[in-house]
């Protein structure tokens, strides 16, 4: 008869500010390694899991054994990572660039070879699924070489009560055995005979927010950090004046021609949604690293001569307000929330991976 296992083990790759590494914690996962390649990312990661063993070096360079000498460990429940993903964007389609980040998933592969975990759970843009899927199916052939049985889709992550409009891809694999997705919680209008609820909107995580600070007035006054992020960048007169006309809910198209940037006056083409505002009652549209930026997203406060802030943002993707967010640069803290998973939605699927390891293993770690 199999022994109940006291606590299952994940390692998270790719780690940035630690979206992951929070909900697989919150899951019940004991996250005892994580790799992160940028030394200003990671006082963040740091100081959110000082616990967790961080090697801070590119995940190519970092092999099984170096995992398992760090963690004192044997075996590994669970690897898990989101490699980075832009290459693979809609926003960096249009530029028809090979990004050399792009083969960092087949990493994955190559540590699952390594480490031999039960369960590989790996995050990335939906565009992996389409503009990447010769780099997806080889990753999913090396696991398969490996034994696993893998478990992709594209999910919508508003319908597991993520606050925004955000397409995943999701890969799971079991060795030897299925994972499913997580069940949905959420879709859009919500229906009461399948017990699903509404999608959240802005005004269900946002309303009631004070105004936040500029950036330039935070550093004046001890930095971004004592207004825990609150902070939006200065912006110019111009864009000020592009949100003056533009109502929640509007794109570029409802700016009048004299306040649109010059390589938009004559011609549609390009991203609609920058310069415009987001409406309380719809949900959020997708957070990105330039959720403070008026020129890169529809990130217009609805009411507020603004965009959103940093802390807004992160309250979108699902970080509580307790998460620190360490560092100075405006740019830094952006790319921290605007890389991240969503946590709630990596707890849900940890948790699924949790309980797919506990029947598979015949114990029951309540």
């Amino acid at each position: 008869m199999k022994q109940k296992r006291e606590c299952f083990t994940a390692v998270d790759l790719c780690c940035g500010a630690g979206g992951l590494t929070l909900g697989l914690k919150r899951a019940g996962f004991n996250v005892v390694a994580g790799v992160e390649l940028y030394p200003e990312i990671a006082k963040t990661y740091k100081a959110n899991h000082p616990e967790v063993k961080l090697l801070i070096k590119n995940v190519r360079e970092v092999t099984g054994e170096e995992l398992f000498e760090l963690t004192g460990l044997k075996s590994i429940d669970l690897l898990a990572g989101c490699p980075p993903c832009q290459g693979f964007s809609k926003l960096t389609d249009k530029f028809h660039r090979i990004d050399p980040r792009n083969n960092l998933v087949l990493e994955m592969a190559r540590l699952a070879q390594e480490l031999s975990p039960k369960i590989v759970m790996m995050e990335n843009v939906s565009g992996l699924a389409t503009r990447g899927k010769p780099i997806l199916d080889e990753l999913v052939r090396r696991l398969e070489r490996l034994g696993y049985i893998v478990n992709k889709e594209v999910l919508q992550l508003a319908n597991y009560g993520v606050p925004q409009s955000r397409r995943r891809l999701v890969l799971l694999a079991g060795k030897g055995f299925y994972v499913p997705m997580p069940k949905r919680t959420h879709c859009e209008q919500g229906d009461k005979e399948a017990k699903l609820k509404p999608w959240l909107t802005l005004k269900d995580v946002l309303k009631g927010n004070k105004e936040p600070v500029t950036l330039a007035q935070a550093l004046r006054e001890g930095g971004p950090e004592k207004f825990n992020w609150h902070v939006v960048r200065d912006l110019t007169e111009k864009s000020i004046q592009r949100y003056k006309v533009t109502r929640p809910g509007d794109s570029r198209y409802s700016l009048p021609m004299s306040l649109r940037p010059k390589c938009h006056q004559n011609s549609d083409k390009g991203f609609p949604n920058v310069y415009g505002r987001i409406s309380w009652n719809k949900v959020s549209p997708t957070i990105t690293g330039g959720c403070t930026t008026p020129a890169k997203g529809r990130f217009g406060h609805p009411e507020q001569l603004r965009t959103l802030s940093v802390r807004e943002a992160a309250t979108i993707q699902t970080f509580p307000k307790n998460f620190a967010l360490i560092t100075n640069y405006m740019d830094t803290a952006c790319d921290l929330v605007g890389n991240a998973l969503p946590y709630k939605f990596a707890c849900k699927t940890a948790r699924t991976c949790l309980s797919i390891l506990k029947e598979h293993e015949g114990g029951n770690n309540e």
